[in-house]
């Protein structure tokens, strides 16, 4: 059996896979993925599926990984680069899988086969569910409209509610079938309330003065962020040890510190900032609000 690699996660974060959350971690920038949890979750013997990756190791690029697991405990996981997931699942037999989720593999891999003759005869393999036009996402746009007219938010916040649902970064991401669903959450939100806009002020909500150090701390984050991609490139060209890291905090910090955006947002949506010990300086607030990087010579 050939030897595996053993890596230290720089960072670890959950996705949805399945109705489940998965464990991701990055490590090299490299974006891994836990394989158990996924195995288990298909209903499939995890001994078998482990044996298999074992010999499979250079076809698959294994990996064990040191992470914290969902117990909270540190432990050693079997770890496959999350690019190479996709090839896995089109290697699985669908009768190994569970009843419920069978017909959604076969479906997968007859769309695998398409893909792969459309690239070999056609130069090119295209996704038509993530092809949506302007028109087709013209109910969603109207019930954006009207949930920031009844319940008087900006439109990056009402927006900010789409992406969060759908885990997107914008409304162009999402495929066609995901535009009535989206056109429904909102008009739920509308109707029955599920945003809870402006109250009453509650004894447990933020100060001006505790909103602006959350809100300054989150700046630091975001432009700390920024300069570890600056220095990337010149990590990188001089081979050093750290240029892995500067990566991993250039770039996958961005979809936590994109989160932390979005709670401030609506945690200091109602913040008076003309409070005796409100922010003096709000130019973080700003920055927050306008989702601003300091200038860059580097395309991001």
């Amino acid at each position: 059996m050939n030897s595996i690699a053993i890596l230290e996660a720089v960072n670890t974060s959950y996705v949805p896979f399945n109705g489940q959350q998965i464990i991701t971690a990055m490590a090299a920038g490299v974006a891994y993925v836990a394989m158990k949890p996924i195995v288990e979750n298909l209903g499939m013997s995890w001994s078998t599926q482990q044996t298999k990756l074992m010999k499979q190791i250079s076809k698959f690029n294994c990996v064990h990984m040191n992470m914290v697991a969902a117990d909270g405990k540190l432990r050693k996981l079997l770890c496959l680069p999350l690019k190479k997931l996709n090839g896995w699942l089109f290697s699985i037999n669908p009768e190994k899988v569970r009843a419920d989720i069978r017909d959604k593999l076969i479906q997968y891999q007859e769309e695998c086969f398409t893909v792969l003759h459309d690239y070999w005869t056609k130069g090119k393999a295209e996704n038509a569910r993530k092809k949506t036009s302007v028109d087709d996402r013209t109910p969603l746009r109207d019930a954006v409209n009207m949930l920031v007219s009844k319940k008087h938010l900006m439109y990056p916040e009402a927006y900010a509610m789409i992406h969060q649902r759908f885990n997107v970064e914008s409304i162009e991401e999402l495929d066609a079938s995901q535009i009535p669903k989206a056109v429904e959450y909102i008009h739920r939100v509308v109707l029955e309330g599920e945003f809870i806009g402006k109250q009453e002020k509650k004894t447990n909500e933020l100060s001006a003065k505790e909103a602006n150090s959350l809100v300054w701390l989150w700046d630091y984050a975001n432009r700390s962020q920024a300069l570890f991609r600056e220095l990337y490139p010149a990590m990188k060209q001089i081979q050093s040890n750290y240029s892995g890291k500067c990566y991993d905090y250039g770039h996958e910090f961005s979809y936590i510190i994109g989160m932390a955006r979005d709670v401030l947002i609506n945690h200091t949506r109602d913040v008076d900032i003309n409070e005796p010990d409100g922010p003096k300086n709000l130019s973080a607030w700003m920055r927050l609000k306008n989702k601003e990087l300091p200038p860059s010579l580097h395309r991001y």
